[in-house]
């Protein structure tokens, strides 16, 4: 009987170089990509610090009723939020929010608290900000027992940008692969 025995067999040349150039071709596609996520994170903090200021209003309760009044506040003092947020003039903002509030909805019993305030956890985007206090503005309706968000001030910082429907993105390297092997 004979014995069994190993063949070892070297590997073709062809496939010891296609395998550096697959490892090449992977890490140049690494390279590309990281550019673009240092500019996301670059603007994204570069807004964070435009705007360190943030607003929530708070209605009386979960009332439609409550809603309503609490959404109605929101378009009066848009203005003035955008003002806070976009300059360091925040006390004339407070000042004519404050005089608003008193004139218009002085029946509603609205609070205004300027400071380190607790801020619900939430979603931007693609990223989760925890539960913490942080420096903001905070409308207070009533007794304050309605489950809001600051979203209603700021709704593009809440929804996920809206892709275009008209173009398809497209990988060049998909495409070559594609075109090549089809």
């Amino acid at each position: 009987m004979l014995e069994d025995y190993n063949i070892a067999r070297k590997p073709l040349p062809i496939l010891i170089i296609f395998r550096y150039v697959c490892y090449a071709l992977i890490s140049y596609m690494l390279l590309l990509a990281v550019p673009h996520f240092v500019d996301y994170g670059e603007g994204w903090h570069e807004q964070k610090e435009a705007s360190p200021l943030l607003f929530r209003v708070v209605a009386n309760s979960n009332l439609q009723q409550d809603q309503t009044v609490k959404e109605e506040i929101v378009q009066a003092a848009l203005p003035m939020f955008e003002q806070m947020a976009s300059t360091q003039e925040t006390e004339l903002a407070l000042i004519d929010l404050q005089q608003l509030l008193e004139k218009n909805y002085s029946q509603y019993d609205v609070h205004i608290v300027v400071g380190d305030n607790l801020i619900p956890p939430k979603y931007e985007y693609n990223t989760f900000y925890p539960q913490n206090f942080y420096q903001s503005v905070v409308l207070t309706i009533g007794q304050a027992r309605g489950d809001n968000w600051f979203c209603s001030v700021f709704p593009k910082t809440c929804e996920k940008p809206q892709e275009e429907k008209g173009e398809k993105r497209k990988f060049v390297i998909y495409e070559w692969l594609k075109r090549k092997f089809s």
